[in-house]
């Protein structure tokens, strides 16, 4: 009897502490209140207490009895990851000029327009709430926020892991003058510090200016929340970057959708495309694209060049780490469609689009993009 006393009250402190985890840790940020929540209430895509897509969308399309293949998270087999350091440059924060970009992995992209420095999805820790996950590959220069110059505006495609960072963000909140995010994302970044004034909220197709670049946000097909019972209870979003050096389309997390088309002809052309391209299984192609969907997107986006993003970081799917790059290069030489591939970390212009397969070697040709 005393033995199972015993046992009964070690399970029932693990579970309190695992309920005030979920409850009071900041990692899973805030719940929209106040005027964001009454503004959450009149969006036309709020309904029936949730966020709903443009189109029916199911988050698992698995078959009966389909396995979810958690086993490759766990162990993953030879080959799934990468073996060395993954390649990558140290960027140098001072050395940003108008009409540079840089990519850190993943969906975090840097640029700077004629007055303003942009960054988007910046995420540089675990792709996860708990240190059980999510943790980046090891790159040969790893980055940090203090990588980071001090930016203007930090732009949020939706709040999960892999794009919503908590320790970035409560860092970021020091020195950035301004976040945009989809609405519902207020929430989380006034418990993670930001200051109210610091934050716009948008719903899809609404745009806010700053100087000299407007920012739009535009539908994607996914979903949102970072808890275990609050799905859906905020916005998700791609972005238009319309400034007076490009035109940018950043596509957040998306599953393919004929909405690519409309924007396109709405926005576009672009100069350049940042659309994801990893982390997908066709078991939730709904809400992620695979390879040759994200080329046909970026073909009905009216890009001049298209940028493969959410991949080279992190391990949150069952193909190998490589796969997406090679897919979407095969696929967009197959359509004539100019592919660029920075090393992690790289600065480029558009007027000079790396094509480096540092995935395989350090073999650099940029006849491709041409």
């Amino acid at each position: 009897m005393t033995i199972f006393l015993w046992m009964l009250g070690i399970t029932l402190t693990i579970v309190l502490a695992g309920v005030a985890f979920l409850y009071f840790a900041p990692t899973f940020g805030g719940t929209p209140a106040g005027e964001s929540l009454a503004t959450i209430e009149q969006s036309d895509n709020f309904t029936g207490g949730e966020f709903v897509n443009l189109v029916e969308t199911s988050v698992d399309t698995r078959e009966p009895g389909e396995s979810m293949g958690i086993a490759s998270f766990i162990f993953p087999p030879e080959g799934k990851n990468p073996t060395q350091p993954v390649p990558s440059e140290r960027f140098d924060k001072l050395s940003l000029q108008p009409g540079d970009f840089v990519w850190f992995g993943h969906s975090t992209v840097l640029f700077k327009t004629g007055q303003l420095t942009v960054l988007i999805d910046p995420v540089f820790n675990r792709a996860s709430p708990v240190p059980l996950g999510g943790k980046p590959f090891a790159m040969e220069y790893t980055f940090h926020s203090s990588d980071i110059p001090a930016t203007d505006v930090v732009l949020i495609s939706h709040d999960h892991y892999d794009h919503l960072d908590y320790k970035a963000i409560s860092q970021l909140a020091q020195t950035n003058r301004l976040f945009i995010v989809p609405l519902g994302n207020r929430a989380h970044l006034i418990r993670w510090g930001v200051a109210a004034d610091k934050i716009i909220e948008l719903d899809w197709y609404e745009n806010h200016s700053v100087a000299d670049t407007q920012f739009t946000l535009t539908p994607s097909r996914h979903d949102g929340g970072r808890g275990i019972t609050n799905r859906n209870s905020t916005l998700w979003g791609s972005w238009v970057i319309t400034t007076e050096l490009f035109n940018v389309y950043f596509s957040g997390d998306s599953g393919y959708f004929d909405e690519f088309k409309r924007i396109g002809q709405r926005f576009g052309p672009f100069d350049i495309a940042f659309i994801e391209n990893g982390a997908y299984d066709k078991s939730w192609s709904q809400i992620h694209m695979l390879p040759e969907e994200s080329v046909q997107a970026a073909i009905d986006l009216k890009a001049s060049a298209y940028f493969p993003i959410h991949w080279g970081k992190f391990d949150l799917a069952k193909h190998q780490w490589s796969e997406p790059i090679e897919r979407a290069v095969k696929a967009a030489r197959e359509n004539n469609m100019p592919l660029v591939s920075p090393i992690i970390g790289q600065q480029f212009q558009l007027n000079n689009l790396p094509f480096n397969i540092w995935w395989k070697s350090s073999f650099v040709d940029k006849s491709f993009v041409n």
